[in-house]
């Protein structure tokens, strides 16, 4: 790019910030366009139960960098973000500070330990691919151990899902049990796709306690707040997230899981924008839910009032359109709502997989992810 007339940084690689990127290489600008991220690779996350429980080669989920780079025409900065300097508008990082006239904060959110900070022993997260194929890994070593997944919202009862089949496909004695604090699972889905995740889960071999949550983990014995004791336990933790450390230092106004506030813009001051799980979009009486959907039309949306702001011209309200969610179960089958109709059995576990293939980025991933997908038929038994 000749004679860059600004620079337009985002942080995060994943799915808004990469969406950010794309978009800003279809627009005819002038402006220099720099990623940020502590990793290499952006990691497709709604894949990670499947490493631990469908094998999938941990290669699929990720896509580097320094490819998309070349391919959407920007720089790729590996390095970790320590601040933001509002007052000299630059972005403070451990490899040195790069300046801004546009700021898009993409950065997500990650695993929060707040709730067990004081244990002795640190319970394990999936945020990561490394993370998968650690307890993957660790899974298939383990005998009569007892896995305790924590938080038995989408994320832990996928987890568990997949662990459990993952068990049974090995004849494993391992037990799996999923502890909710709430009254029920997936607590914030119609009453009838609860009880049949519920339902399904148990019929899998998946304990399930609700109404308790764990007060300690030592060495390898958990307690439950209920009272119970569960020895040569692991325990899996999924019970929260919070946005990054240099997020949670910002003077924004943020909700309860440190997501920033943006307006109806996305907008969070004069060319500072922030899209994704690191931003909370007000809609209705709360805000929208953490989604691949609206991190990447977020991404696309902040990409050009970016460019909007940088040309003096007046911003694009965000008006989101929400098609519908899944919860996808190891055995092939699970439950959702798509464009209103509310669905259950194979058919959402079907659109899971076209739709994590259709979003994957790379046709290379793409066609990976068809053949292994295609190997496991579209399905499990348990």
């Amino acid at each position: 790019m000749k004679n860059p007339i600004g620079k337009i940084v985002i942080i995060g690689g994943g799915f808004a910030g990469l969406a950010a990127a794309e978009c800003l290489s279809w627009q005819q600008h002038s402006h220099e366009v720099t990623l940020v991220d502590s990793r290499e690779t952006s990691q497709f996350l709604p894949l990670l139960p499947d490493i631990v429980g469908h094998s999938l080669p941990p290669d699929i989920p990720g896509y580097p960098l320094k490819r998309a780079a070349q391919r959407w025409d920007f720089h790729f900065q590996h390095a970790r973000v320590t601040s933001l300097d509002l007052l000299q508008k630059c972005v403070v990082t451990d490899k040195g500070n790069i300046p801004y006239d546009g700021l898009l904060i993409a950065s997500g959110t990650e695993t929060s330990f707040k709730a067990c900070e004081t244990w002795s022993k640190r319970p394990l997260s999936v945020d990561s691919v490394d993370d998968a194929v650690k307890l993957r890994d660790m899974a298939a070593k383990d005998e009569s151990c007892h896995y305790i997944v924590c938080g038995g919202g989408y994320t832990g009862v996928e987890l568990a899902s997949n662990l459990r089949y993952f068990f049974r496909q090995r004849k494993s004695q391992n037990q799996v049990t999923i502890v909710e604090h709430g009254h029920h699972l997936c607590g914030a889905l119609p009453r009838k796709q609860v009880d049949f995740i519920e339902k399904a889960v148990r019929q899998a071999g998946i304990e399930v306690k609700v109404d308790t949550t764990i007060t300690e983990l030592d060495q390898d014995h958990v307690r439950l707040a209920d009272g119970t004791v569960i020895s040569n336990a692991r325990v899996i933790w999924a019970a929260g997230v919070c946005t990054a450390p240099f997020v949670n230092d910002l003077s924004f106004s943020k909700n309860r899981q440190g997501r920033l506030a943006v307006d109806s813009f996305l907008a969070l001051d004069n060319g500072i924008f922030a899209a994704g799980d690191a931003g909370g979009f007000k809609a209705g009486n709360g805000e929208l839910r953490m989604s691949v959907q609206f991190a990447l039309t977020q991404g696309w949306h902040a990409a050009d009032n970016i460019l909007r702001y940088l040309a003096g011209h007046a911003l694009r309200p965000y008006r989101p359109l929400d098609p519908g969610w899944v919860v996808p179960l190891a055995n092939g089958r699970g439950c959702g709502t798509i464009l209103g109709l509310e669905i259950y059995g194979r058919l959402p576990y079907v659109l899971h997989t076209l739709v994590c293939m259709a979003r994957s980025v790379g046709l290379t991933n793409r066609l990976q992810l068809a053949r292994h997908y295609w190997k496991q038929g579209f399905s499990g038994k348990q």
